[in-house]
């Protein structure tokens, strides 16, 4: 059985390999997409602003099963890596994230999709990880629903802030 795994896994890399190689130079395509999953709960707007050192995303008003995605390029090779940080407002607090983005994050994304959900305790990363079950001689990947940032409550002077100012976000 390990002698199967082992093939398939260098035959798919070989494959891999060929495909890249076959695409030449150039960038790799990434998109962000970020749902909101606060479904059945009172007041489950959510606020959130991404920003990263070529684009600021602004604030967005997001409601139960809306979804915002935007796209960006990641060099193909090399230590290129494309960092967007995301502040997320809810009525159950905040919430700040940082998205590394390497070419090579295709693989834990499925594909260049890399999917964030807004939860009542959080925002979550669902695409894969990987892991080691032989050791480091062989690694695989397994889908994964990993909780990023749990949403750190309001102070009593944020909530006093936001009232007396009547505003939710910028």
């Amino acid at each position: 059985m390990k002698t199967l795994i082992i093939r398939c896994l260098v035959f798919q890399a070989i494959i891999l390999t060929c495909n890249s190689a076959a695409s030449g130079g150039g960038d790799v395509d990434f998109t962000i997409l970020i749902k909101n999953e606060m479904h059945n709960f009172k007041n489950s707007t959510v606020f959130y602003h991404c920003t990263s050192s070529k684009k600021d995303m602004g604030w967005h008003r997001s409601v139960p099963s809306s979804e915002y995605h935007w796209s960006f390029k990641v060099p193909k090779f090399g230590t290129g890596v494309m960092i967007h940080s995301c502040e997320f407002r809810s009525r159950l607090g905040t919430a700040n994230i940082e998205i590394k983005t390497l070419s090579t994050t295709a693989i834990l994304c499925d594909g260049h999709i890399c999917e964030y959900v807004v939860r009542r305790n959080g925002i979550y990363f669902i695409g894969y990880e990987l892991y080691y079950p032989f050791g480091m001689f062989l690694e695989l990947s397994r889908p994964v629903v990993k909780l990023v940032e749990p949403w750190t409550p309001w102070s009593p002077q944020q909530l006093k802030a936001l009232h007396r100012t009547k505003q939710f976000h910028p």
